[in-house]
C-alpha cells in the first residue's frame, strides 16, 4: 500500500488525483492540504479519513479543528512540515495553485518521497535549488502537467545526449484567431478545451502559461532554452513531443483529461488501467501544428528571457505575472496591459543567485513593483 500525502486537494487536480486513487486501490491518501476552501476540505477528510488535515490560511484553523474531531489538524507552512514529517507516507503529490508549501515539499525530498509535482511555480521560482535537491537525495520527481508527463513518458529510458528538441504543445486558448485588444474577462476566462482556475486560464489566454511550463522543462530535464520548443496545437491531443538526433519524432497522444498524468505519476513506470477513455484515432484525424506569435503573446518571449537570465529572475517574472493576473481579475488592470507590466517588473530587476528566502524576497519585491505600476 502506498501512502499519499495530497497538497492542494480542493483544486482540479486535488479532486481528480482523490478520483485516481479511489480507483487505483493499492493507494491511500493520509494527508490533505488546502490553502482556504475550508468547506471542501472538511467533506473530503471525513470521505478519506487521513491522518492529518492542514490548512494554509490560519483564520479557517479552528473550524477545521472543531468538525475533525478525532483527525490531527494543523495550519500554515508549518502544518505542511508537520505533515511531511508525521504522516509517514510515501508519495507526494504537489498541487497548489503557487509556490505554497515549498519547505515542506523540501522536507519530503530529504525524506526520500517520490514528489509528483502539479505546481509549475515550484520549479519555476525555485528551479535551481528543487533539483539539487531532488538529485543529492536521489529521489523521483515526477511531473503532472500533461506537457511534462508527456515528455517524460516519451525520454523515458533515453540518455539526455539522445534528443535534439522537446516540443511543448499550447491549444492557442481563446484568442488564438481573435484578437486581444479591448478583450473581456469573460472571454478570457473561456478556454476552448480545459476546464481551469481562474488564474491558469488567464495564463493560457497570454500563453504565460506556456512560458512558465517552458522554464520548468528546462530545469526537470537538464536542458537549455534553445532546445526547448513551442507550438500551437488546437486540438489538445497531442500533449508534448521529444526531437531525437536521428531525426526520429515521438508524441504523447490521449484525450485531454487530467486523470491520466495524475495517475502516471503515481504509478510509473508501471501502467495500470485508467478512468480516461482510449483516443479514437478515426475520429480525430485533424491535427494542426504551428509557429507561436511572439508579437501577438509577448508572455511567452519574456519567459523565455527569464530563463536564459537565470538566477531570481524566474521567481521575479512568476511573482509580477501572478500580481498583474490578478488586478486584470479584479477589473483594475487591461488584458492587453499584462505583459507590459511584467516586461516593466524585468527590466528594473538586478538578478541574483540565492537561497529560497533570496527569491522569496525578490518575488515580494515584484509584486510589490506591480502594485506601483498599476495603482
Amino acid at each position: 500500500m502506498k501512502k499519499v500525502i495530497l497538497l492542494g486537494s480542493t483544486g482540479s487536480i486535488g479532486r481528480n488525483t482523490i478520483k485516481v486513487i479511489e480507483k487505483l486501490k493499492t493507494f491511500r491518501i493520509v494527508g490533505i492540504g488546502a490553502y482556504a476552501n475550508y468547506h471542501m476540505l472538511i467533506k473530503q477528510a471525513k470521505k478519506i479519513s487521513p491522518r492529518i488535515v492542514t490548512i494554509i490560511d490560519k483564520t479557517h484553523y479552528s473550524v477545521l479543528k472543531k468538525n475533525l474531531s478525532g483527525m490531527k489538524v494543523t495550519c500554515g507552512e508549518d502544518g505542511i512540515i508537520d505533515m511531511v514529517e508525521n504522516a509517514d507516507a510515501d508519495i507526494i503529490v504537489c498541487a497548489f495553485a503557487s509556490a505554497v508549501g515549498i519547505f515542506g515539499i523540501i522536507r519530503a525530498i530529504k525524506k526520500k518521497m517520490r514528489v509528483c509535482l502539479a505546481t509549475k511555480e515550484i520549479l519555476v521560482s525555485f528551479g535551481d535549488i528543487i533539483m539539487d535537491a531532488v538529485k543529492r537525495n536521489k529521489i523521483e520527481l515526477l511531473p503532472i502537467d500533461s506537457e511534462h508527463s508527456a515528455i517524460y513518458q516519451c525520454i523515458e529510458g533515453r540518455g539526455k545526449d539522445d534528443i535534439k528538441a522537446i516540443i511543448l504543445t499550447a491549444s492557442g486558448g481563446p484568442f488564438l484567431n481573435r484578437p486581444i485588444r479591448n478583450a473581456r474577462k469573460a472571454d478570457v476566462l473561456k478556454h476552448p478545451v480545459w476546464k481551469m482556475g481562474a488564474k491558469i486560464t488567464v495564463d493560457s489566454a497570454t500563453m504565460m502559461n506556456k512560458g512558465l511550463e517552458v522554464i520548468e522543462a528546462s530545469y526537470l530535464f537538464d536542458l537549455p532554452p534553445d532546445k526547448i520548443k513551442v507550438v500551437i496545437h488546437p486540438e489538445a491531443l497531442c500533449h508534448s513531443l521529444v526531437q531525437f538526433i536521428d531525426g526520429s519524432l515521438i508524441a504523447q497522444l490521449s484525450i485531454p483529461d487530467m486523470k491520466l498524468p495524475i495517475q502516471y505519476a503515481l504509478t510509473a513506470p508501471r501502467r495500470i488501467s485508467s478512468l480516461v477513455k482510449p483516443l479514437d484515432l478515426t475520429k480525430k484525424t485533424n491535427l494542426r501544428f504551428m509557429k507561436p506569435n511572439y508579437r501577438k503573446f509577448p508572455c511567452l518571449k519574456h519567459a523565455y528571457e527569464a530563463l536564459k537570465i537565470g538566477k531570481s529572475m524566474p521567481a521575479v517574472l512568476n511573482a509580477a505575472n501572478e500580481e498583474a493576473v490578478k488586478y486584470f481579475l479584479e477589473g483594475r488592470l487591461k488584458f492587453n496591459e499584462i505583459a507590459g507590466v511584467i516586461k516593466k517588473v524585468m527590466a528594473k530587476h538586478t538578478p541574483r543567485k540565492g537561497d529560497i528566502y533570496a527569491y522569496l524576497k525578490a518575488a515580494t519585491w515584484s509584486k510589490e513593483m506591480v502594485r506601483s505600476l498599476v495603482c
